[in-house]
């Protein structure tokens, strides 16, 4: 079997993480008799390049030790080739980890066991056929987009705190910002609303561990689209609350719509997000890619 293994480099500020685990895994494959190539990288554009050329040239197995940035991008590269994508979680959200039951316990060791036991399933991806992109876990395109956008910019040592730290900047400038005003087509019914949150997912977790979609169902050939309409500031903040609790599917302002497809029509200075980095400006279309990648990761119980 032929696998890369995807890392950043250790620094002296950070001595284990993400290098430690990939460091790990490459080290564990190759005592099993694999063969490893370790791809060692300063940024996304490096990876991108380097792990491409080793997809296309029919590599079995891509491990990515990282966050959901990087995760975003081995997903990209994976879906609809031969190569199976495993994930090393490191980074401060793991919501794609998260997900796929990859995160628990001690970090890393669920995700190198996975590895090793090469245990793998097919899953959907989110297709954006404007950037040819496909992404793993969600596009959020709304005040979610600011908020990841502000979260991105904060000190990485926050971890997932940064998402709600930024969620509550946002929501305190709710008085000052105009409506957000959208014209969604889903499916072929289309609609124009005003809206605090639109997120088309094909995972059920983002933004650091928020179940912004409990139900989404990565296999199923549909996305949810999560959609809530403006609220007061502080109904927002009990909506915050009752979403990092799992329990705002009820809730008079949310929608959750399941789909095939949606196409996003919405403010000029909005850039949607892909698993918390950047996508692009709208108007961008969302569709479900069914079964366009196998993940390395045990059934969902």
């Amino acid at each position: 079997m032929r696998y890369a293994v995807a890392r950043g480099r250790r620094t002296r500020r950070h001595r284990g993480g993400t290098a430690a685990l990939g460091a790990a895994a490459a080290a564990r494959l190759r005592s099993a008799g694999h063969e490893v190539t370790e791809v060692v990288t300063d940024s996304l554009e490096h990876a991108r390049a380097r792990c491409g050329a080793l997809v296309a040239d029919g590599l079995d197995v891509l491990a990515v030790a990282g966050g959901d940035g990087a995760v975003s991008l081995g997903a990209d590269l994976c879906a609809v080739t031969s190569t199976a994508l495993a994930i090393l979680p490191s980074g401060t959200g793991n919501d794609s980890a998260r997900s796929l039951g990859l995160v628990g316990g001690q970090q890393g060791t669920g995700p190198l066991q996975a590895l090793m036991d090469d245990r793998r399933r097919r899953i959907d991806t989110l297709h954006v056929p404007e950037l040819d992109r496909h992404v793993l876990g969600s596009v959020p395109a709304a005040l979610d987009a600011r908020i990841s956008a502000r979260a991105n910019a904060w000190p990485r040592h926050l971890g997932p705190l940064t998402y709600t730290l930024s969620a509550l900047v946002e929501i305190a400038l709710l008085r000052r910002q105009p409506p957000l005003r959208y014209t969604l087509t889903v499916d072929d019914r289309r609609s124009e609303l005003e809206a605090l949150v639109v997120v088309p997912a094909n995972l059920p977790y983002f933004g650091g561990g928020l179940p912004i979609a409990p139900d989404a169902d990565p296999a199923d050939g549909l996305l949810d689209l999560v959609v809530i309409t403006p609220v007061a500031p502080l109904e927002a903040l009990r909506l915050l609350r009752a979403v990092r609790a799992g329990r705002h599917a009820d809730h008079p302002a949310v929608t959750i719509t399941r789909a095939r497809r949606v196409h996003l029509e919405g403010p000029s200075d909005i850039v949607a997000q892909a698993d918390g980095d950047e996508l692009g400006p709208l108007p961008l279309t969302v569709q479900v890619s069914p079964s366009s990648l196998q993940v390395v990761a045990p059934p969902l119980t």
